[in-house]
């Protein structure tokens, strides 16, 4: 089947039936049985269209959901068309009973086949559609004719092209769905099968809603210039329209209600005001009451709102911001609002800002100011609780806006203005911007120091002399307040005339100073500040450095393990064999430094120090580096110190009452994966008929605990050749504590002369024991030969050969 244009069949079905308009569902039964018992009248689908039939009722059908009205179509056919004619006289089906032209009606629902159920047969050429409660929706009903439900031609018809009606022809599989059963079956769903169809007529039939009470109504002025108004409708599919009318409040306003200026409330449900519209904006009324009325076939709403216009205007941003005067930590800013100046009542403006250094660059700091009177800001009031009152003339407004945090500092400001009387933070006009610099001022602080943060190197060439450096924690960049900033270190000197003189540092940098040539037997006292363009801290921090003799001995073999968190150390450390506890009138401790370092300088570091305090009991520390770069070097240090308690109990700085051993940087890093290790570098330096000395490398790895102790392990051999032992595996135990005193070295004894030994070393970690050394083959002298060494050695081992061997 093909169907026809439908918007041409639209315009033809212009008749709409609106089941209100018949006084009752018995008088449309009866009219409807009239029609289809006039067997002989001509029923046609529409003016101009060429069909077999037609519906009752014609064209568009309108009902209003949950009426209880049903949906009912009848489809009539015309008895004096040839296809009717022809079907009359073929009434018998395959099972010779008798059927009429109208049980060959079929119901479409748009595109699907609607079920028997709701199909009643009236007479021979009407059928009817009656659906009790049809669904909401706009849908389509179709009425075709089957033609040859067996398979046959429309020419065993007699029935030429020229002859079938153009609202569809051929066959309806091609713009409809087929299904499986026959027109004369009892299928279960009651649907047919398609063969060769005919349009009769269609219908559109909406059931839908009568026009819906209006809520969401909002209206906006922007900038006190127009109006705005618009709302959303109710879904419904029955086409509805709304009209936007209002009514000025007073004897003014009257009771006339004033149309929008357009139809655009019809077509786009909003409607617009302004002063060059007809009617105008009226921008000098607070309220507005608008009535908004619904329309459609199935009756009229009316839904009324009074209208606060002053509580919903949204202002254009402030204008002309600049910046009149400011301080190191305030910023007097003017600004103008336009139109708004005449605003009747009063305007409220909230001024945000933030700073360069701010860490959050999605944080504003916000104050609210208003241009009511001051005496305000004292009441209770959920938009007053941080108001500051403003000045103002006749063109601009002024606000000092105080506590910024950061002298010579960029501030980026933004500023919104608002109604008084509105409510909500959508009500805010979009921001102006403005960005100034806050006035420099001097450094804020000086950077910190520990009293253990100095290293002394004394000369090589000169013992008397030595190299002092003072080390530092940088202050943040947002302290240095001003351009030109540095750091200064000095100390003071009394002359015999008793005169000051004041000597700066040979050399500054980021992170510390360096004195060159100070004396070894003077105790200073340093002091170190910063210092910009506009002067220098008004606070100093200072070092005390003891004489070499007061000095207390440096921690020693400061060792580091770096572990695969990122971030993470443990540090590890000797005392010098005389450093005391603390006790109940001194304070001993340990600090430990840590520096990051762009790089790997091995000793001054220029980069960012920081550094935590260690009881002098405790000889290891886990060190968490927060922010950690993975780009940068992370340096150690550790100093020990000791500090005089006062009578209260309290610390005292003064440099009689503290005393420091001065920075020691790391001399060791390891990597925490050590497990079985193998010891490299085996050698035997002494030989002789009886005993030998065999010497290896300490590793720094050896020094933090990871070391158990060390075994040799050593017997006599077949031969040169042949490294099977003659006896048993002897084995010697080296504790830790032992080879680290004597550098890597100890004797095997009691070994029988002109003999070959096979011998090796092994570690025992913590962990595990280690892997063997690569094995050394070594033959004593015979008797008499005596010994000899084969490096030199420090005079207290020989001592020992020689005491313990050749008495």
């Amino acid at each position: 089947m093909v169907v026809t244009d439908i918007n041409m069949v639209r315009q033809q079905l212009s008749t709409t039936l609106n089941r209100r308009s018949l006084s009752s569902l018995a008088m449309l039964c009866t009219t409807l049985t009239l029609l289809v018992d006039l067997a002989n009248s001509s029923v046609s689908c529409g003016p101009g269209i060429k069909s077999v039939g037609g519906t009752v009722p014609s064209g568009d059908i309108i009902l209003e959901y949950g009426s209880g009205v049903p949906l009912e179509i009848t489809c009539i056919l015309q008895s004096d068309t040839i296809i009717v004619q022809n079907l009359f006289r073929d009434r018998t089906d395959s099972s010779n009973k008798t059927k009429f032209p109208s049980h060959r009606i079929i119901f479409y629902k748009n595109a699907e086949i609607v079920p028997r159920q709701y199909v009643t047969i009236v007479n021979a050429t009407a059928a009817q559609l009656r659906i009790p409660n049809p669904p909401a929706g706009q849908d389509t009903y179709y009425c075709t004719l089957l033609l040859d439900y067996e398979g046959r031609k429309n020419e065993s018809y007699g029935i030429s092209s020229s002859d079938l009606p153009y609202i569809m022809t051929s066959n309806v599989s091609s713009t409809l769905p087929t299904v499986e059963d026959e027109v004369t079956g009892s299928n279960t769903n009651g649907s047919h099968l398609l063969g060769s169809q005919v349009g009769v007529c269609l219908n559109r039939v909406y059931v839908g809603y009568k026009p819906a009470i209006v809520r969401n109504f909002t209206c906006i002025s922007e900038n006190w210039a127009n109006l705005r108004c618009k709302w959303k409708i109710s879904e419904n599919p029955i086409k509805t329209t709304y009209t936007l009318l209002f009514r000025l409040p007073g004897r003014a306003g009257g009771r006339i209600f004033i149309n929008c200026p357009t139809d655009s409330d019809i077509r786009e449900n909003s409607c617009y005001w302004d002063f060059n519209t007809t009617p105008m904006y009226r921008q000098p009324y607070e309220f507005y009451d608008f009535r908004l009325n619904g329309q459609n076939v199935l009756g009229n709403s009316s839904t009324f709102f009074n209208f606060h216009h002053y509580a919903n205007i949204i202002p254009a941003s402030p204008i002309n911001i600049t910046v009149v005067d400011n301080t190191e930590s305030s910023a007097m800013l003017r600004w103008s609002v336009g139109t708004m100046t005449n605003f009747p009542r009063e305007l409220i403006y909230k001024i945000e800002y933030k700073s360069q250094w701010d860490s959050n660059p999605e944080h504003w700091h916000s104050v609210i100011t208003s241009d009511v009177e001051c005496s305000m800001s004292n009441q209770t009031n959920s938009f007053l609780y941080t108001m500051n009152c403003q000045e103002r003339n006749d063109d601009y407004y002024y606000f000092n806006v105080t506590d910024l945090k950061y002298p010579s500092t960029h501030y980026d400001f933004r500023m919104y203005v608002r109604s008084s009387l509105a409510r909500g933070e959508d009500k805010w006009s979009l921001p102006g911007y403005i960005t100034l610099k806050t006035k420099p001022s001097i450094p804020r602080r000086p950077p910190k120091t520990d009293i253990g943060s100095f290293e002394s190197l004394t000369s090589r060439i000169d013992k008397s002399k030595r190299n002092v450096f003072i080390y530092w924690q940088q202050i943040d960049d947002s302290e240095k307040c001003g351009d030109s900033f540095e750091y200064r270190a000095y100390y003071t000197s009394t002359t015999e005339q008793n005169k000051s003189t004041i000597h700066y540092s040979n050399e500054i940098y980021e992170s510390y100073a360096k004195f060159q040539e100070l004396s070894t037997s003077v105790g200073y006292n340093f002091t170190v500040y910063s210092s910009n363009k506009e002067g220098s801290s008004t606070e100093f921090s200072t070092i005390y450095v003891p004489s070499e003799s007061q000095r207390i001995e440096k921690p020693i073999l400061l060792t580091k393990m770096v572990f695969d968190q990122q971030g993470v150390f443990e540090l590890s450390w000797k005392n010098s064999g005389t450093t005391e506890l603390s006790s109940a009138d001194e304070l001993n401790y340990y600090t430990l430094f840590w520096c990051e370092n762009v790089n790997r300088d091995p000793y001054q570091c220029n980069g960012y120090i920081n550094w935590t305090h260690v009881p002098s009991t405790e000889f290891r520390c886990n060190v968490t580096i927060l922010n950690y770069n993975v780009k940068n070097h992370y340096q150690f240090a550790i100093s020990a110190n000791s500090r005089r308690l006062l009578s209260n109990g309290t610390n005292s700085y003064h440099q009689s009452n503290c005393k420091s051993s001065g920075m020691v940087w790391e001399s060791c890093t390891i990597q925490n994966n050590i497990t079985a290790r193998k010891v490299e570098n085996v050698w035997v330096s002494v030989i002789s008929s009886t005993f030998l000395g065999l010497r290896w490398n300490i590793d720094c790895t050896d020094r933090i605990g990871l070391v158990g102790e060390y075994q040799i392990f050593y017997c006599a051999v077949v031969s040169a050749n042949n490294y099977i032992c003659k006896g048993s595996m002897l084995s010697k135990i080296v504790s830790r504590e032992a080879a680290q005193k004597d550098g890597g070295f100890t004797l095997l004894t009691n070994l029988e002369p002109n003999t070959t030994y096979i011998v090796s070393i092994a570690i025992s970690t913590n962990y595990d024991k280690g892997i063997h050394s690569d094995p050394l083959l070594i033959t004593t002298l015979g008797l008499g030969g005596g010994w000899y060494l084969k490096q030199e050695y420090p005079t207290y081992v020989q001592q020992i050969m020689k005491h313990n061997f050749y008495p």
